[in-house]
């Protein structure tokens, strides 16, 4: 790597590093969940990631005025989860898979803010409402423009386009789930983590059922592993907060190469306690969520893959969508 290229590296992630080490941490990790779908924009095309650094903020804002109303939360997620779905047609559902439980962040999550008075939850007003939508635009736009030079040779790196019966059917099966399941948690849990449900559906849903069924086993592995690690993580560097930033920023930078370079279930292995460990605070916390966590993504994992061995099934009839 260049002198530039570590450079512009740098300067990429200056600002989510700079909020992260200060008083003002959760606007960093604003700013670094705004940086996530963007990123994997890039390796698309420029035009995906400002189409990914506009839409997670406005998915985000239009589901924090949701969130006091169960059957039009889960309508949003329905179309958003159909949306995505869709979106496969043109290999964007990549984006999509980001973009979606940010929405659940915002829709069930407990997203915070840190305002001048202190720090508050992210929809506790309009003006920290402005400001979590604010940090997460800038986040995506600082990422597409900034990592857009970084990133200019790689393009055309990640999900392929999938034929339209097939990416119908997906929009359908995710849309459903992801509607569902807003519903039911929403009623039946107020747990502060209870968005990963949806994350893990995101994740693991797939455009044909043969890999999202080779996916959950993976997944349900991956987090387990993965929280493992968070717990140790959080557990010897509780004290050292800088070095906790770093090693998440770190697991996160590994994320991305292993996206380019390694089987997709080192993927989630390294950015599960990356996420982990920027979205809580504190050691008792942390192990709390890492247990909470654990315990979403299999139940998740455990309810989704018998409605996809039915799916398969039927789907089965339909020679234009692969199995």
């Amino acid at each position: 790597m260049t002198a530039r290229r570590i450079a512009l590296a740098l300067l990429l992630v200056a600002p989510a590093v700079g909020l992260l080490l200060s008083p003002w941490r959760p606007d960093g990790t604003l700013v670094y969940l705004g940086m996530l779908p963007a990123g994997l924009g890039l390796l698309l095309s420029r035009r995906a990631a400002l189409t990914a650094s506009l839409l997670t903020p406005a998915s985000m804002l239009a589901a924090t005025a949701l969130r006091d109303l169960p059957l039009g939360a889960a309508l949003f997620m329905l179309v958003l989860g159909a949306a995505v779905g869709l979106s496969a047609a043109v290999g964007w559902h990549g984006i999509g898979s980001l973009v979606g439980p940010l929405a659940a962040f915002a829709l069930l999550g407990t997203p915070l803010v840190a305002l001048p008075s202190g720090t508050v939850s992210a929809v506790s007003s309009p003006a920290a409402i402005a400001t979590m939508t604010g940090l997460v635009t800038f986040g995506g736009l600082w990422t597409t423009f900034v990592g857009g030079v970084l990133a200019r040779n790689v393009r055309g790196i990640g999900p392929r386009p999938v034929p339209r019966p097939a990416s119908a059917y997906f929009g359908l099966t995710l849309g459903i789930l992801a509607g569902l399941i807003t519903y039911t948690v929403d009623d039946w849990t107020d747990a502060r983590n209870r968005w990963w449900l949806l994350l893990t559906v995101f994740v693991m849903i797939q455009p044909y059922f043969t890999g999202t069924l080779r996916r959950a086993g993976a997944r349900v592995v991956d987090v387990l592993a993965g929280t493992v690690l968070a717990a140790i993580v959080a557990h010897t560097l509780d004290e050292l907060p800088v070095v906790l930033v770093v090693v998440a920023l770190a697991l996160t930078g590994f994320a991305v190469r292993a996206l380019l370079r390694s089987p997709f279930w080192v993927v989630p292995l390294l950015l599960t306690p990356a996420v982990v460990l920027l979205t809580s605070g504190g050691e008792d916390v942390l192990v709390a969520a890492d247990v909470e966590h654990a315990a979403f993504i299999v139940a998740a994992s455990l309810a989704t893959v018998p409605i996809l061995v039915m799916g398969r099934r039927i789907m089965a009839v339909a020679p234009l969508v692969p199995t």
